[in-house]
């Protein structure tokens, strides 16, 4: 977020200046992280996929033990979202939305009934700089196996990122290659990974612990339908990204990102694939968009 106290953010339904935003002192979310997110990009075609993303809030909030009847309304939140970026004034920018839900459990690890729970909308600009290509730091810290926390939900709670992340951004790195226990490659700290090698697309697949992103489920469509090209998922040590003639990343926000470094080592890359590939994605946008 920007620093500026003047500018507007929405808690639990109502347009308040950031400096005067509150939340509970004492509360689960407070305390553990009991809550989960989603992060969404604003630009000239409105939304992508807003329903996914707020569906999958939803699943965060019944894992959490919210109940059926308290979850969120998507219109109802879509209106406070656009509201919000009214009042900011921010409707020719790109932006960067972050929806945030926090339980008020008070209770420790004890189940409250009926949890309550708040929530924080912010909005943010964002420089659109997809053209520049990443590089990329093999993390030590590990993705955290699906057997201990499911891996399809953001959850608040995601410190095993924000080390990679560190670890990355501290060696001069853009983003983290996370592995898996197992030592497969899984994702970045910020996003899901692809590579082409000849007529083939390769991607981790859901075994290796990722977190599948509504982008990456964007691209894999346009990949199969559009492109009627060989996609394959599963899992694949780090070694085979040295054979790959191109490598790059999808989230939300950057949408396609081309890697071109990885530990030091310089990647191939195929400029008019991945220009291809962004062209197909912003007529997606088009058709679908809020």
């Amino acid at each position: 977020m920007s620093d500026s106290s003047d500018q507007f953010i929405n808690v639990n339904g109502k347009i308040t200046k950031m400096g005067e935003g509150t939340i509970p002192a004492v509360s689960s979310g407070l305390y553990y992280g009991a809550g989960c997110f989603e992060t969404l990009r604003y630009d000239d075609f409105g939304f992508f996929r807003f329903s996914e993303h707020i569906n999958r809030l939803n699943r965060g909030l019944s894992y959490l033990g919210v109940s059926e009847s308290e979850l969120l309304d998507k219109n109802d939140l879509l209106e406070q979202v656009r509201h919000l970026i009214k009042r900011n004034q921010f409707e020719n920018e790109p932006l960067r939305i972050r929806i945030q839900i926090s339980l008020e459990e008070t209770k420790g690890y004890h189940r409250d009934e009926n949890p309550d729970s708040f929530q924080v909308i912010t909005c943010q600009k964002i420089t659109l700089q997809n053209s520049n290509a990443a590089t990329l730091k093999t993390s030590k810290t590990r993705v955290i196996p699906d057997v201990c926390r499911p891996s399809d939900l953001k959850l608040s709670n995601m410190l095993h990122y924000r080390q990679a992340f560190r670890e990355a951004a501290d060696a001069g790195a853009d983003d983290a290659l996370m592995l898996t226990t197992g030592g497969f490659m899984a994702e970045c700290s910020v996003a899901n990974l692809f590579w082409k090698k000849g007529d083939s697309i390769f991607t981790p697949s859901t075994d290796c612990d990722i977190l599948p992103g509504l982008m990456r489920k964007a691209v894999i469509e346009l990949l199969e339908e559009k492109f009627r090209m060989n996609l394959v998922e599963g899992r694949f040590k780090p070694k085979q990204l040295l054979k790959a003639d191109a490598i790059w990343l999808t989230n939300s926000i950057k949408e396609v990102q081309a890697v071109e470094k990885i530990d030091g080592t310089v990647c191939k890359q195929e400029p008019e694939f991945l220009k291809q590939l962004s062209s197909e994605l912003e007529k997606l946008k088009q058709e679908e968009n809020l």
